[in-house]
């Protein structure tokens, strides 16, 4: 079949409409470049737009939150895998880039005193600091201001219903690899559009739909950033650091997948049992989304787990007490009211008031590895921390398509901040290596690409990209999920190389318009190639870090030296790792961190045992410090005290 091919010229693509690819657009745009933004859903219907709405905002709170501060608490957190030149960027740059989006017009609630944006009153998932905002419309409110920065045009174009598919490259006078363009099926009009461009930012979001249904995010989640960067010859960091919720919705099915809950929202009583009611996680409230995700999946593995393959999160404990039980519930439902909606909504009416446990399971949710970049979100090889090597000139990533921030685990409320701070980097870098560009793209190079994807359309086939799909997800929850083995991660490579070499057993239509067979096989090939890169990186890590658990390994030493993962695809479409060497955070500060985590769990566990009317009047108090007296006021608490370190940490 011959499909229309129409040519275009811009600066910079931008392919992904969300918090990421909005920012990178809206600042390519203000330093002069002709920008295009390409979308496969409606502009700013995104992974922002349904988010809780929270972003990292440094110093907001207090004066003392320095860009060291934070910049080392995200490294710290994410177990020394972290960047040091890309934290110390996102550190330097978070109360700016939270002004980009109040320019487009997001409206946080003010602290006067401090004449900025009000801070949440508790520090949120593994911060040292309170400096977090939040909105009281949630991700809708960035979705909005992300919609604005994209339509209001002043240099903006954008595709809706718009598949990018590939980079084009070539090879420069320098012999690196640079990019020309790249080619776009643009569904609702049939046609492919081939543009030429030397700077391309991806910012399209993870890869969570390879596990769908259980997932809480949007189903466009497919692993394009990954397949796109790793099919152009670029390298990929830390793939198998997958951040999985653990407390999600596992039945009904319409409901399957979306959160009911975080470890903070547990608060000080809640523990998770197994299907024979004993406790296999006590003090939730301080653990880690991994180490909660790890202990449900230990107990399915054992056969412990509850009839739809999870565990039961109770929380009675905080509701039967007379006095702080009232305070608990008033807690739950304003500490993350859209996940206490779904709860509402998903379970019976003694569940959702915590008069019986909740059965829950873990989901997909954030994707930490991503495209091996500097601190412009600019391709990047070689060795060594802040290393800029040979690359692909011109590529650049932001948001999830971006690794090298997080590491092995995220903070909490950070990636609607990231998204701002390497969006306008690496929009402003890719605009600038634009207007320094002088070489002319050669409308051959696109030839190949124009003449398989054309191809496609009329392919006789056997079988459909969608039923292949589900093969797909449902193995990759088992090898490469939430618990990983050895075993498992192996197994897994037989089903890829099976499912790659029946790719051209799919049936497509010769039809262009709105082709959703070809679309499901495009979206089926790039979820291949994220997993390949996962299932690569996750063979590569020995032991348990962060996202990444293995049930048959031990927890890697927080004392070992830390190394990344670097994945790279291979002629034959394989991928092939190697480990890269991450500096250690100084052991006086390392041997103090977990001092203080011990510290804390044992006070927790002691805190258990305490008489019930104790106990009571404690966590009344408690509740009232964080969250206001009936009357409105909120006690002050000693700095240091033992109620100020649980208030702090409660989030975590």
């Amino acid at each position: 079949m011959t499909i229309e091919v129409e040519w275009r010229d811009y600066d910079v693509i931008v392919v992904g409409s969300g918090g990421a690819g909005s920012m990178a657009a809206r600042a390519a745009a203000d330093d002069g470049a002709r920008v295009l933004v390409v979308s496969k859903d409606p502009v700013g219907c995104s992974d922002t737009k349904i988010s809780e709405g929270n972003a990292t905002v440094r110093a907001v709170a207090t004066d003392d939150d320095t860009e060291e501060t934070l910049s080392e608490n995200i490294r710290m957190a994410g177990g020394n895998l972290p960047v040091q030149s890309i934290t110390d960027a996102f550190a330097k740059d978070s109360q700016s880039a939270f002004d980009l989006f109040r320019a487009q017009g997001l409206r946080p609630a003010i602290d006067h005193d401090r004449d900025g944006p009000k801070a949440t009153p508790m520090a949120f998932g593994g911060h040292n600091h309170r400096r977090s905002v939040g909105l009281p419309n949630h991700g809708i409110a960035f979705a909005h201001a992300g919609w604005n920065a994209v339509v209001q045009g002043n240099g903006v174009d954008y595709l809706e219903d718009a598949w990018f598919l590939d980079l084009v490259t070539d090879e420069g006078d320098d012999a690196e690899s640079r990019v020309v363009g790249g080619l776009i099926y643009h569904a609702s009009a049939g046609t492919l559009i081939a543009v030429r461009a030397p700077a391309v930012v991806i910012a399209a979001g993870g890869l969570s739909t390879l596990f769908f249904p259980k997932t809480d995010t949007m189903r466009g989640n497919t692993g394009d950033s990954y397949a796109i960067a790793a099919r152009a010859g670029a390298d990929l960091v830390d793939m198998e650091q997958c951040q999985f919720l653990p407390f999600c919705i596992a039945s009904p099915p319409s409901y399957e997948g979306l959160l009911v809950g975080e470890p903070a929202s547990a608060s000080y009583l809640g523990v998770l049992r197994d299907k024979n009611g004993k406790v296999i996680l006590d003090s939730v409230y301080q653990r880690t989304r991994a180490e909660c995700s790890a202990a449900i999946m230990r107990a399915v593995a054992d056969g412990r787990g509850s009839p739809n393959g999870g565990a039961y999160l109770d929380m009675t404990g905080n509701k039967v007490l007379p006095r702080s039980g009232p305070y608990f519930m008033r807690y739950l439902e304003t500490c993350l009211p859209a996940a206490y909606r779904n709860a509402r909504q998903a379970f019976s009416k003694p569940v959702a008031k915590c008069e019986e446990p909740w059965e829950v399971r873990p989901s997909a949710h954030y994707h930490m590895g991503g495209l091996r970049a500097d601190a412009d979100g600019a391709a990047v090889k070689g060795q060594g921390d802040g290393e800029r090597a040979l690359g692909i000139k011109g590529l650049f990533a932001a948001g999830q398509a971006m690794g090298g921030l997080f590491g092995a685990n995220r903070l909490g409320s950070t990636s609607l901040t990231e998204v701002s701070v390497f969006g306008a980097r690496a929009g402003r870098a890719a605009t600038a290596l634009a207007k320094a560009s002088t070489a002319k793209a050669d409308d051959d190079a696109f030839t190949p690409l124009i003449e398989a994807t054309t191809a496609r359309f009329g392919q006789v086939g056997t079988v459909a990209a969608a039923t292949l799909k589900l093969e797909l997800q449902q193995q990759a929850w088992d090898a490469i999920g939430p618990a990983r083995t050895a075993d498992g991660i192996a197994g897994i490579a037989g089903l890829f190389a099976s499912l790659t070499e029946r790719l051209d057993s799919v049936a497509i239509p010769g039809y262009a318009t709105w082709n959703q067979s070809f679309i499901e096989f495009e979206e089926l090939r790039n979820l291949l190639e994220a997993g390949k890169a996962v299932a690569a990186a996750a063979g590569e890590r020995d032991g348990s870090l962060g996202g990444h658990v293995r049930l048959d390994r031990g927890e890697i030493s927080v004392f070992s030296t830390p190394y990344s993962t670097v994945v790279h695809r291979d002629e034959n479409g394989g991928y092939v790792a190697r480990r890269e060497t991450r500096p250690r955070t100084p052991f006086k500060k390392l041997v103090s961190y977990k001092v203080k985590e011990d510290w804390r769990r044992l006070q927790s566990k002691w805190f258990r045992y305490l008489p019930a009317s104790v106990k009571d009047r404690k966590l009344e108090a408690r509740y009232q410090a964080i969250m206001g007296t009936p009357d409105g006021a909120a006690p002050e608490i000693e700095p240091g005290s033992d109620d100020a370190a649980i208030a702090e940490k409660k989030a975590a």
